[in-house]
């Protein structure tokens, strides 16, 4: 199945967001901010779906 650019790096974003999430079993005093990053990089994630121009970084706060 072809997947487009914007698809991939939708899955890329995803795959970050469960990278940062899962240090918290290692740095468990860190889980909240680890969350708050995994947010973020869910939502670039979703404008990149969506096709949305991501402009600068303030988007994603």
């Amino acid at each position: 199945m072809f997947l487009s650019n914007a698809q991939r790096w939708a899955q890329i974003c995803e795959r970050q967001a469960e990278i940062i999430e899962n240090l918290s079993s290692t740095f468990p005093e860190r889980k909240e901010f680890h969350s708050d990053i995994g947010i973020n990089w869910r939502r670039l994630g979703e404008q990149v779906s969506r096709g949305e121009s991501l402009g600068t970084l303030d988007n994603l706060k």
